[in-house]
C-alpha cells in the first residue's frame, strides 16, 4: 500500500498535514456528539411520557405525530441518530448527508409550526458549518456493505408486506371493529419490531469501518520484503524489525513505512513509523488519511518519546503503557549480593555441563534446526507468539537473515533452551524476540534462560557490541512506584497488583530487574474518548494480556487480527 508513486515530497502552505487531519476529527467529533445529545434526548422523551413536550428537539423531525404514534417513531428516530453519531465519528459520507437532511427538514418544520426564526437559524447555521465541512467524510459504504443493505431491506419489505397480509386474511372486510383492533395490537409491535431491525441493521452495515484489504500470499511477501529494505535503511530501534510480522500490512509513503494491523475496525500501529526524520510529520499524515478514508480508528502500541510531539499534534491521547528493559552489556556484572541470586543460578548450570552458542538462524545446520524447531513446538503456549509489538511470531524463515540465536545445550547435546534476538542498531545491539525452555522433562536445572541471557551479554562484550533489550515490563512504573508517586498512580496501584498477580505482569518485571536495566518508557497512543474502550480491549487482546481473571478469554478473541 502506497501513497507516494515518485517519492517527491512537495512543500505545502496553509495548516501542516498533521493539523490539518486534527481539524478533520475535531469536526467529526463535534458533529457526533451533537447528534448523540438529540439522539437521547428523543429516548428520554420517548420513554418517560410527562418529558415527552419538554425534550422535543427529535420529535419536530416527524411531522404529524399523534400521541399513538409518538413514542414508537420517536424511539425509531433516535435510535438512527445514534447511528448516524457512529457513523459521523468515523467519517461516513452517507451519515453526513443524513445529519444534514435532518438538520434541513428540522429548520424548515420550525417554520411551518409557527415561524421559529431563533430556533430555525440556528439550525440553518449548524447547517452551513457542516456542509463546509464536507472533506471530514470520505468513507463511503464498500460494495459488500451496500449489498447487505440490499438483502436486509429486501427481507425487512417482504416481512412487512406479510404483516399486511396477515391482517388483510385474518380481518374480512365485514368484520367487527373489536376484532381488526384486537388483530392490530399484535401486528403492530411486530410491523415496529421489522422496521426497527431494518433501520438498525442497513445503518450499521452502511457506517461500519472498511475491510483491511487482503493482499495474496505472493504480494504480501512482496511489500514485506519492501519493508524489509525500509528497516534496514531507516530501521534500527528496539522494535522496528517488527514491522515485519506475517500478521501486519505496510503503508509506504516515499522513504517510510508505516507497519499496521486491522482489528474490530481498529488500526494498530507498532512500532512507530520507521524513514528519515524529516518525513515524520508528512509520513504520519498521509497514514491517518489513508485509515480515516476506511473509517479506522488509530491507535500506536509500545510508542517511543521521540514520536509523542506528531502523534499529539494529530490529536491522539498519550498514555503510559510500561517500559522496556535494555541491558548495558560492557557494565553488567554478576559481582555483588545484589546479584547472589542470579550468580548462584548460572554458576549451577554450568555446574550441570551446560553451554551456550551463537548461531545465525538463516545459516544453522539441519540437525540443529530441527532439534531447536522441535523443542519450541514442544514448549510453545497458545497458537501465536505473545505480542503484537514485540514478537517475530516465526522461526528459520529464510528471508530473516542476520538474526542471532542462543542456543544452550546439555552437557549430552541436547537444546533445552534458546534465546533468538533481532538487530537493533539504535543500541549497538540486539533485541529479543522469543525465549524457550525445555517443558517435558524434570532434569533441567532452574535458571537456564537466565544463563542464557547472561552467556549473550557476554558474547556481545566479546563482540564489542552494547546493548540488549529484553522483554516489556507493562505499568511497571505504576506497579513498583513508592509513596511519592502521583495520586492517581496509588489509587490504581493497588487494583493493577491484584490483576497482575501471578501473571506476566507481574513476572516479566521481576525477571527483567535480575540484570539492572535501563528502562526505556513506552506509551499507547490513543484516540478520542469514546473510542477509547475499544481500542484498549483491541490492543489487549492483540498484546496477549489475556491472563487477567474473567476477561482474559474475551481480550483473546477482541484482539485477533481479521
Amino acid at each position: 500500500m502506497s501513497a507516494s508513486s515518485n517519492g517527491i515530497l512537495l512543500p505545502r502552505r496553509g495548516p501542516s498535514p498533521v493539523e490539518a487531519h486534527r481539524r478533520r476529527v475535531e469536526t467529526r467529533v463535534l458533529a457526533s456528539r451533537v447528534v448523540v445529545v438529540l439522539a437521547v434526548l428523543g429516548l428520554v422523551s420517548a420513554v418517560a411520557h410527562g418529558l415527552r413536550r419538554v425534550f422535543s428537539p427529535v420529535a419536530d423531525l416527524v411531522p404529524g405525530l399523534t400521541e399513538a404514534t409518538a413514542r414508537p417513531t420517536l424511539l425509531l428516530v433516535s435510535i438512527a441518530l445514534l447511528i448516524t453519531a457512529r457513523g459521523l465519528r468515523k467519517g461516513h459520507r452517507l451519515s453526513w448527508v443524513l445529519a444534514l437532511g435532518v438538520l434541513a427538514l428540522s429548520a424548515v418544520l420550525h417554520l411551518l409550526k409557527g415561524v421559529d426564526v431563533f430556533e430555525t437559524l440556528v439550525l440553518l447555521a449548524a447547517l452551513v458549518w457542516l456542509a463546509s465541512r464536507w472533506s471530514a467524510f470520505p468513507v463511503l459504504p464498500t460494495r459488500r456493505a451496500v449489498r447487505r443493505a440490499a438483502w436486509v431491506t429486501g427481507l425487512s419489505t417482504a416481512g412487512l408486506a406479510g404483516a399486511v397480509a396477515l391482517v388483510a386474511t385474518l380481518v374480512p372486510e365485514h368484520s367487527g371493529r373489536a376484532r381488526a383492533e384486537e388483530l392490530g395490537s399484535i401486528v403492530h409491535p411486530v410491523s415496529f419490531a421489522l422496521t426497527l431491525v431494518f433501520v438498525v441493521t442497513m445503518l450499521w452495515a452502511l457506517t461500519s469501518p472498511r475491510d483491511a484489504v487482503r493482499l495474496s500470499p505472493a504480494d504480501h511477501v512482496k511489500e514485506r520484503e519492501h519493508a524489509r529494505h525500509v528497516v534496514e535503511r531507516h530501521g534500527g530501534g528496539t522494535l522496528d524489525y517488527f514491522a515485519l510480522r506475517d500478521d501486519k500490512d505496510w503503508f509506504f509513503v516515499a522513504d517510510s513505512v508505516v507497519a499496521f494491523s486491522v482489528r474490530g475496525g481498529v488500526c494498530l500501529v507498532s512500532p512507530d513509523p520507521i524513514g528519515p526524520a524529516d518525513e515524520r510529520e508528512l509520513v504520519w499524515a498521509e497514514f491517518l488519511s489513508m485509515a480515516s478514508s476506511n473509517g479506522w480508528s488509530v491507535a500506536v502500541v509500545a510508542a517511543s518519546a521521540d514520536w509523542l510531539p506528531v502523534y499529539e499534534a494529530s490529536g491522539l491521547h498519550v498514555v503510559y503503557f510500561g517500559d522496556e528493559a535494555v541491558v548495558d552489556c560492557p557494565t553488567f556484572t554478576l559481582a555483588g549480593s545484589a546479584h547472589k541470586s542470579l550468580r548462584q543460578a548460572v554458576n549451577r548450570v554450568e555446574r550441570a555441563g551446560y553451554t551456550t552458542t551463537f548461531h545465525d538462524p538463516a545459516t544453522l545446520d539441519a540437525d540443529l534446526r530441527t532439534a531447536i524447531s522441535e523443542m519450541a513446538e514442544e514448549s510453545r503456549r497458545g497458537e501465536d507468539e505473545r505480542g503484537f509489538s514485540m514478537t517475530l511470531s516465526r522461526l528459520f524463515d529464510p528471508a530473516d537473515t542476520g538474526l542471532m540465536l542462543s542456543v544452550t545445550r546439555s552437557a549430552e547435546g541436547r537444546v533445552d533452551a534458546f534465546c533468538q534476538w533481532v538487530p537493533a542498531a539504535a543500541v549497538d545491539g540486539w533485541s529479543l524476540d522469543v525465549m524457550r525452555r525445555r517443558l517435558d522433562t524434570d532434569d533441567i536445572p532452574n535458571g537456564l534462560v537466565d544463563t542464557t541471557i547472561v552467556h549473550t551479554v557476554t558474547e556481545l562484550v566479546r563482540r564489542g557490541e552494547r546493548g540488549l533489550g529484553l522483554n516489556f515490563a507493562v505499568m511497571r512504573e505504576v506497579l513498583e512506584s513508592d509513596d511519592s508517586a502521583s495520586r492517581l498512580d496509588q489509587v490504581t496501584r493497588p487494583l493493577l497488583q491484584r490483576l497482575s498477580r501471578g501473571t506476566q505482569m507481574e513476572t516479566l518485571g521481576k525477571f527483567n530487574d535480575k540484570f539492572e536495566p535501563t528502562w526505556v518508557p513506552r506509551y499507547v497512543v490513543l484516540d478520542s474518548a469514546e473510542l477509547i474502550a475499544t481500542q484498549a480491549v483491541v490492543l489487549a487482546g492483540a498484546e496477549g494480556v489475556t491472563e487477567i481473571p474473567v476477561i482474559g478469554r474475551f481480550l483473546g478473541a477482541v484482539g485477533t487480527a481479521r
